[in-house]
């Protein structure tokens, strides 16, 4: 659906999907190249992406929280939108952490399968465990892209004032919302 916006409120309703990618970039891409290079193969370390992340996403709530109070319903509503997409990344970390959880689980009690780690100290680690930990980040990775692509469409359409209406269901319009533009005046 289109509505009637203000050049500001143009540029409000960007800052919540250009906040969620900035995220994406800097949390996954940029901390877990940090992370592969000083953990020396500890994957623990990992849990620090999903818990600054997840940190970024409270903001979003909050912040869009405040949004629905004091701006217009436009802004706010891409403001529930890219927090609905935090949520979305918040149940992949559950996700992949449980996968991550039970494959270690089933990898320490089965005993043997174990691989040779190509290490100095001739140390090895369980087949199960490393499968589990690519099937945990593969979950992440494809939320992740899914999400990127649709937080960059919607900073172009929250630019021409442009959201899907089925936002309405988690930010109800009132009396103060954005006028609808008709699709007749669209064409």
């Amino acid at each position: 659906m289109k509505y009637e916006i203000s050049k500001e409120e143009s540029h409000l309703a960007k800052n919540p999907h250009h906040i969620f990618n900035l995220n994406v970039i800097l949390t996954h891409l940029a901390t877990s190249q940090i992370i592969l290079e000083l953990s020396g193969g500890n994957y623990i370390w990992f849990l620090i992406i999903p818990i600054i992340s997840s940190l970024v996403f409270i903001y979003i709530y909050k912040h869009g929280q405040a949004v629905a109070q004091s701006q217009s319903w436009f802004v706010a509503a891409n403001w529930v939108l890219a927090w609905r997409r935090g949520r979305m990344m918040l149940i992949s970390y559950g996700l992949a952490i449980i996968v991550i959880v039970a494959t270690n689980l089933i990898g320490d009690m089965s005993g043997g399968m174990m691989m040779n780690d190509f290490s100095d100290d001739d140390s090895s680690s369980s087949i199960i465990s490393t499968i589990g930990m690519f099937f945990g980040a593969v979950v992440i990775f494809f939320v992740m892209l899914l999400n990127f692509i649709l937080t960059g469409i919607s900073v172009y359409d929250a630019g021409k004032g442009i959201i899907d209406e089925k936002i309405t269901k988690f930010l109800l319009r009132g009396e103060n919302s954005n006028i609808e533009i008709e699709s007749d005046e669209l064409a």
